[in-house]
């Protein structure tokens, strides 16, 4: 093997062994421009795009320990290696498809040391991402918190009107 081939054969591997999960898609017909909007997309997420040959990637996953099967692999063959965000990384994939139905194909991907199907990977893609679903915990801690900053101030306000309506009366008795 040349060393060049060598060479993209580590990088791949040191991907593959670097990422928790992983998008595999079939482009066609992508534009430079769209190339890159699509790139800056899954970069925004803690993502990285890779173009790469399949004899290359289907060699780089067999040494990672990775089973792919070689007729899942149609045309052009690029890969979405996920960030810390697995959803954010899927989910931005998926919008760019919906937009760009006919350039883009999801043909599977890894999540989780699992081999998925690209209908596994939709579900992934619409789960909340680490900061909605932060928000949300935020949320249901509030809530309790909230509610009872309200009693308090409920229940001191009528301790202090029944104290206030009482020196009322008092002063009209006078």
């Amino acid at each position: 093997m040349r060393k060049e081939k060598q060479f993209l054969l580590d990088e791949i591997k040191e991907k593959l062994d670097q990422s928790s999960s992983f998008v595999l898609m079939s482009y066609q017909g992508m534009d430079p421009n769209l190339t890159a909007d699509f790139r800056s997309s899954v970069i925004q997420t803690g993502g990285l795009l890779s173009v790469v040959k399949k004899r290359v990637f289907l060699k780089a996953a067999a040494e990672a320990g990775i089973a792919i099967d070689k007729e899942m692999l149609k045309g052009h063959i690029g890969i979405v290696y996920s960030g810390d965000d697995v959803a954010a990384t899927t989910k931005a994939v998926y919008t760019f498809k919906k937009a760009n139905d006919e350039l883009l194909d999801v043909l599977g991907g890894l999540f989780e040391g699992k081999i998925c199907s690209p209908k596994d990977l939709k579900e992934i893609s619409e789960l909340p991402s680490m900061e909605e679903m932060r928000a949300q915990f935020v949320g249901v801690l509030e809530a309790p918190l909230s509610g009872l900053v309200s009693i308090m101030e409920a229940v001191q306000s009528g301790v202090v009107s029944c104290m206030d309506q009482k020196v009322q009366k008092e002063e009209s008795q006078q």
